[in-house]
Parts: structure tokens; sequence; C-alpha cells
């Protein structure tokens, strides 16, 4: 592909979240952190030569450096997305210890159909969807009536399976969901414990055939380890990502399926699309905070062959 700025059409969906991030054992005080899918995609993106769009929901409390950071490198307005009266999602995140902790601080306003009718257009939309909620703010049955509407429809499920202590707001994980809302996704990311929470079962491939009769496509990933593609059920590509130091693994997962869908919807070539995401996410883990999806797409370039595809 050449330098120019592409058109892929790309929209990514969920809540911008203001992060409040430990890296440290006894860490005082945390770091603040603009988050969410719509942040670190659409910087990626901006940066890797695509035009994003965004449907998301912030509070009157989301601050102002961080509306400027987005406008100017991606072109994109935050403010037309303000829920008067609430506040923005929010995290607190403990990541110092072997397994990291998060919990939900403020949650602002669900989305609904009405905030997708300006890219309906056209019936089906010929941009893709990418669905990438935090907190539950895109709801099942909003999942199963929009997917219809897009051409191509990519999930993360990670916003779909957490569930919330009532008490504390810690994060835990739900088990058993109607999958049959998944039945317009054309890709759904997870990892194995977000498999398991779709699914209800700990059998990994019973889990991978119970998604997989709605489902095409699912991007089994395991961290910063190798991602496993399955189509139809069956494991088509396992890619791993080349050794860098890794500083901060935080939007590493937005980055990656919001680069894949990009690349994906361009070429229509399954290898290609996820040695280029990879590729995208593995060097954007090199930074902390926002500044990782911040990315040269001539370094990318540069380095996807250094993906390793192994033989399945």
């Amino acid at each position: 592909m050449s330098g120019a700025r592409q058109e892929a059409g790309i929209i990514i969906a969920g809540h911008v979240v203001v992060d409040e991030i430990i890296d440290v054992a006894g860490q005082i005080v945390p770091r603040k952190a603009l988050g969410g899918a719509p942040s670190y995609s659409s910087l990626a993106l901006s940066s890797l030569g695509y035009s994003p769009e965004i449907v998301t929901r912030i509070g009157d409390d989301f601050p102002d450096e961080y509306s400027d950071l987005i406008k100017e490198k991606t072109g994109l307005s935050i403010w037309k997305w303000l829920a008067p009266g609430s506040k923005t999602t929010s995290y607190r995140i403990d990541r110092s210890g072997e397994h990291r902790r998060m919990w939900l601080a403020a949650r602002c306003r669900e989305l609904t159909f009405d905030d997708f009718r300006a890219y309906l257009r056209e019936s089906p939309s010929d941009r893709s969807l990418v669905l990438n909620p935090v907190a539950g703010e895109i709801s099942l049955s909003l999942l199963e009536r929009v997917s219809k509407e897009f051409e191509l429809v990519f999930v993360d499920s990670q916003g779909f399976v957490r569930r919330f202590d009532k008490k504390t707001g810690e994060m835990g994980m739900k088990s058993g969901l109607d999958i049959s809302a998944l039945a317009g996704v054309d890709f759904l990311k997870a990892d194995f414990e977000e498999l398991e929470a779709w699914s209800g079962t700990s059998d990994k491939e019973s889990a991978i055939r119970q998604i997989s009769r709605f489902v095409n496509n699912i991007l089994l990933t395991s961290g910063p380890s190798t991602i496993e593609v399955y189509e139809h059920g069956r494991l088509e590509l396992k890619a791993s990502p080349f050794k860098v130091r890794v500083q901060d693994t935080t939007g590493a997962g937005d980055i990656m399926l919001s680069s894949f869908a990009a690349r994906y919807t361009d070429s229509k070539q399954l290898k290609d699309a996820l040695a280029f995401a990879v590729t995208a996410s593995t060097l954007a883990i090199r930074n902390y905070g926002i500044e990782k999806a911040i990315i040269s797409k001539a370094e990318v370039e540069s380095k996807v062959a250094n993906v390793d595809f192994e033989k399945v």
C-alpha cells in the first residue's frame, strides 16, 4: 500500500475512558491516562493513514487536554458526543502485581441505535464497524441490531463479558451469554477467559465450537503472545509477535483489532491483515499511555515480515 491517506471507512464504537493507573507497588498517586477504544484506535488509525470515525459518550468532566489531543491527531471533535450531566467512564487500574486488577469508578450513559444513524445512509453501510465497549455500554440487543447494518463487523469481547461488584466496583467476568447475539459479527476478538465467559464452559474446543455456530472468525489472543485465528471453528493461522521491550500493554488489544479491521477492509487478506495488526500493536507497547497509539506506518511496514506464522 502507498503512503497516501486511506479511506477504509472504519467506525469505532465504545466509551472513551479516563483511567487512573497504578504502575508499581506502593505508588501513591495514580497516573491519569486517556483510554478506551475510540481513543487508542482513532489515534492509531490516523497515524497509520486511515480516517476513522467514532461513536462514544463522554461526561462534563472530560479534560480539555484530551479533547485537544484527539482533535489535533485525528481531526475528530469529541465534544459532539457529550452526555450532559454524566461523568466520563473511568477505571482505576492496578497493574503492579502479576495480574491486572480493575475497578469501575464511573460509567457514562449507554450507546443507543440512534447514535449510529448518521452512518446508516446506505443499507448495509459500506463502512466497517468495530464494536469495542469497556463497561457494558453496548448491550447485546444493540450489538445484534447494529451489526446487521454494516458490511463488516468486528467485535472485541471485553466490554460485553465484564461484570462489576456492586459494592466495590471491581471487575470480574460473566459466565454464559446469549451467543446468538453475535450472528451478524464477522470477527470476534477474545482471550481464553472471555471465550469462557461467552460460552459458560472452560473447555476451549467446546467454547470455540459453540461460538463458531454464529461467528465465522475468532481472533483468540493471549496478551502480548500468540494470536490464533479460527475460521468456521477450525484453526487457520497462528501468529507470534517479535520481541520488544514492553512498557505498557494497556490499549494494545484496541490497537490490534482496529488496525486489523482497517487492513482487512482494504485488502480482504487475512494473513496480511493479521501481520499488520500484530506489528502495530507490538510496536505500540514500547510506550506508556495514549502516546503508544501514535505509530509510524513506515516502521510498521518495515517490520511486518518479522511476525512469525506457525504451521497449523
